[in-house]
């Protein structure tokens, strides 16, 4: 019993000193945000949905772009995509990562379920006051290990592993044995037989031609276009990007009933958008399909 009473007083412990991480832990978009807060530096953003999440690596990116030459210097990259993203997050979160005066360099993910994903709330409802439950559960919550409870269940355990210990050498990564790999400095390498001219995008620039768009669509286009300008206001280069699509994709709302959107964000925003879509790839690639 009283090893039990021990263990639970070395958590409440331990939630105390670290209670901003065990509150971030209870939602995907919240644990991404608190990853890159423990970074000293990050001069690019990944912002996207799974696609992005899983199949863009800041990583080999800062590698590529030092093997072209380039005269950036060191870029260190940071992927904020996480499943389910969605405008209203982007919006949301987007004041959590400007302040930030090294940042140069952002891209969005362009995508159908970018577009349409509905927001998830990451905040509790409020206790009506005034009932025993109410007070009961004020009272309660003032012990932090309950406070955060939700932490330790389900998805949520797994994140605080990154939030507690690994967090300040990862770059997004969100699979366990990829967090511990990064942990240990052992990088992702680069591809093999990689045919890099077939992955060339469609570049849509802001003096494209005005498009036509449904209403819908038209606010959707200025709410992406205000996103974008918080990060562009501040001096950092903001472009978009279309992820890549298979062949057997055919159909999918990024080849064509989004082009429109595409072309309007790049014109409106002043910012480029990588039509990725629009590339004609062997099959092979339908993971990428995952939000």
């Amino acid at each position: 019993m009283l090893g039990l009473v021990g263990i639970v007083a070395g958590l409440e412990i331990l939630v105390r000193w670290n209670e901003p991480l065990f509150a971030s832990a209870t939602h995907r978009a919240l644990a991404t945000v608190a990853m890159f807060d423990r970074h000293a530096r990050v001069d690019f953003l990944l912002f996207g949905t799974s696609r992005t999440q899983d199949g863009v690596s800041p990583y080999l990116i800062s590698r590529s772009l030092q093997q072209f030459g380039t005269t950036l210097g060191e870029f260190c990259g940071y992927n904020a995509a996480f499943t389910s993203s969605s405008i209203d997050a982007l919006e949301a979160l987007a004041d959590r990562f400007v302040a930030r005066p090294e940042l140069r360099w952002v891209v969005f993910e362009l995508s159908d379920p970018q577009i349409v994903n509905l927001a998830t709330s990451w905040n509790s409802p409020p206790q009506k006051g005034g009932s025993v439950e109410a007070d009961l559960a004020s009272l309660t919550c003032r012990i932090q290990l309950v406070k955060h409870r939700e932490a330790f269940v389900s998805d949520n355990i797994a994140r605080l592993p990154a939030l507690l210990v690994f967090g300040p050498s990862l770059a997004g990564e969100v699979r366990g044995i990829d967090q511990v790999s990064t942990w240990l400095g052992r990088r992702e390498r680069t591809a093999e037989d990689f045919d890099a001219p077939i992955w060339k995008p469609r570049v849509i620039g802001p003096y494209a031609r005005q498009m036509s768009l449904e209403p819908e669509m038209n606010a959707i286009a200025n709410r992406l276009v205000a996103i974008s300008s918080k990060y562009s206001s501040r001096g950092i280069r903001v472009s978009s990007a279309s992820p890549p699509l298979s062949r057997e994709w055919s159909l999918a709302r990024e080849r064509d009933e989004l082009q429109p959107l595409f072309t309007e964000v790049a014109r409106r925003s002043g910012c480029e958008v990588w039509d990725f879509a629009s590339l004609d790839l062997p099959n092979g690639f339908s993971g990428i399909r995952r939000i």
